[in-house]
């Protein structure tokens, strides 16, 4: 089965502007929607779309607690299995325009009472389930993260993480399954100044040696997968302009997660990943099965060490 966490769901509001917006006057957008928010959520959502039933782990509550589930129930491969806090889901707001910008907000204060039900849900994992944990964690709860995670992978379970670099670092002793990140938290997780592609890839080797795989989205441009058989490369972007960056990361990860629980195909999991995150870029949404056939068979990986 497959598994997904979210420490800090966001319920995102999306204010589209046809113009700049002023500072010192009234601003009106053309349209407005909501949508269920956070990285978890986007793999979630993409293995949805690829016909992949997923549990939803995470922390939502207050009175954005019933919307977000409502959102979450158009999705029909998606089981919630939240835990339910006093505080409120943050709601985020994210305007598109000539100057879009986001405001994010802290999200509710989380319980040692609230953090053991979590445990207490992936503790119920085993043998051969996927665990991926994207997205931020609150600093206070890192301990007790770092605890769940080792428990799970004990117990074989393949533990995916794209969350706090530091908390990553400590992870590594552990040795997850897979690490997905960006060459700006691979800096910071080895302590480490990184300024060339060369040097991604010698960080990558480093990361490799305590976990299977290691893949990195380069500049939103370009995918690279360290795994056993070398470093690997595949161009995310097209020769034309993408519609939105937002979720290719966690798009590759569903990807990869899906094909290679089929197929155990490291490579063509990466390929089809990369197919995920294009399919994504080009989207005005998250990446749906008929887009990502599409970027498919146009989608090549080249193995560059």
């Amino acid at each position: 089965m497959l598994y997904t966490c979210t420490m800090n769901p966001s319920l995102d509001y999306y204010m589209e502007f046809d113009e700049a917006l002023k500072a010192d006057g009234a601003n009106r957008s053309r349209l407005e929607y909501y949508e269920a928010g956070g990285k978890g959520i986007n793999i979630s959502i993409v293995l949805n779309n690829l016909g992949v039933p997923s549990s939803a782990f995470g922390f939502i509550g207050g009175f954005t607690k019933d919307f977000y589930i409502s959102l979450l129930s158009c999705y029909e491969n998606i089981r919630p299995n939240f835990t339910y806090t006093n505080g409120h889901t943050r709601i985020n707001i994210k305007t598109s325009g000539p100057d879009g910008m986001e405001l994010n907000a802290t999200g509710p204060y989380i319980t040692d009472k609230d953090m053991k039900n979590l445990m207490d849900k992936v503790d119920r994992l085993g043998k051969g389930d996927y665990l991926a944990l994207a997205g931020m964690t609150q600093e206070y709860l890192e301990n007790d993260v770092l605890e769940m995670l080792k428990a799970a992978i004990a117990e074989e379970v393949y533990v995916v993480l794209d969350t706090n670099p530091g908390l990553m670092r400590r992870v590594l002793e552990y040795h997850p399954f897979m690490i997905k990140t960006t060459p700006a938290e691979l800096a910071e997780m080895l302590d480490e100044t990184i300024e060339s592609k060369e040097d991604v890839v010698a960080a990558m080797k480093k990361v490799k040696e305590h976990a299977d795989l290691v893949m990195v989205l380069l500049n939103k441009e370009v995918a690279l997968l360290c795994c056993e058989e070398g470093v690997y490369e595949c161009n995310i972007l097209k020769a034309y302009d993408a519609v939105s960056m937002v979720g290719t990361g966690d798009s590759m990860v569903a990807g990869f997660l899906m094909n290679y629980r089929r197929s155990r195909n490291t490579l063509d999991s990466f390929r089809f990943a990369a197919s995920c995150g294009s399919a994504t870029a080009y989207s005005k949404g998250l990446a749906t099965r008929e887009k990502i056939d599409s970027f498919y068979e146009e989608t090549e990986i080249r193995k560059i060490d």
